[in-house]
């Protein structure tokens, strides 16, 4: 990653507006390449996103904490502030660069969460079979997937159709609430995003960089799936 995209992606990550200013002249420098460390097993050699990209994760990672008690004790942060920067950081940038075309999806990007479950369903095709067998909702089970695939638009229509996201599902000794897995997934990466955010990134490696990336990522991914389940089921 070069010196300018790093220190672009740093004031982006603590929400440094005046930085941000300097630093973003022209549209070429909204976009960031990150070269993927040697010791990360990735499909890819590089992950390219946008800066909106990563304000998109960070403002919907502060509008869940600016909801949520049990993340509000996590953080030595207020809440409020932070999401008020990530938005004053949005604004000013969409004014600066009005046609900038900033469509991130979460489901594209599924492999910066270095997990297992990146790139299949988490119910296998088969399971899924057993699981209708033993009297499961289909469309229940599809959310299941969808969700922790971080696929908005598809969570989107399964909780309009009607999907039930408290679903809890086990098979043997294996049982998932999906609420559970999110929530506890939320506060881990959550926990991680917050260190780093905590720390100075000018005294770690690249490689440290990359995965302040990850925590962002899986952090963002999960509470926006928390929000779309939260706003559905109150306006359902």
């Amino acid at each position: 990653m070069d010196e300018k995209s790093l220190k672009i992606y740093k004031s982006l990550f603590y929400l440094n507006l005046d930085s941000l200013k300097t630093l973003i002249q022209q549209e070429s420098d909204l976009n960031l390449t990150f070269p993927i460390p040697e010791k990360i097993d990735y499909s890819e050699f590089s992950v390219k996103l946008t800066v909106f990209d990563i304000l998109r994760m960070e403002i919907d990672i502060w509008a869940r904490v600016n909801t949520h008690e049990d993340l509000k004790l996590i953080t030595g942060f207020l809440p409020e502030n932070i999401y008020k920067r990530a938005l004053e950081c949005k604004k000013y940038l969409d004014t600066k660069f009005p046609n900038f075309n900033a469509d991130f999806e979460y489901v594209k990007h599924r492999d910066l969460m270095l997990d297992f479950y990146a790139d299949k369903n988490y119910i296998d095709k088969e399971t899924f079979n057993d699981f209708i067998n033993k009297g499961f909702q289909s469309i229940d089970l599809e959310l299941v997937n969808a969700a922790i695939a971080r696929d908005e638009a598809l969570v989107i229509d399964l909780l309009k159709s009607g999907a039930n996201p408290t679903i809890n599902i086990s098979n043997g000794d294996s049982t998932i609430s999906l609420l559970d897995y999110l929530e506890i997934m939320e506060a881990s990466s959550f926990i991680e995003y917050n260190r780093h955010l905590m720390d100075n990134f000018n005294e770690y490696e690249y490689g440290d960089v990359f995965e302040s990336l990850s925590d962002l990522y899986t952090a963002s991914g999960n509470s926006k799936i928390l929000l779309l389940i939260g706003f559905y089921k109150t306006n359902n």
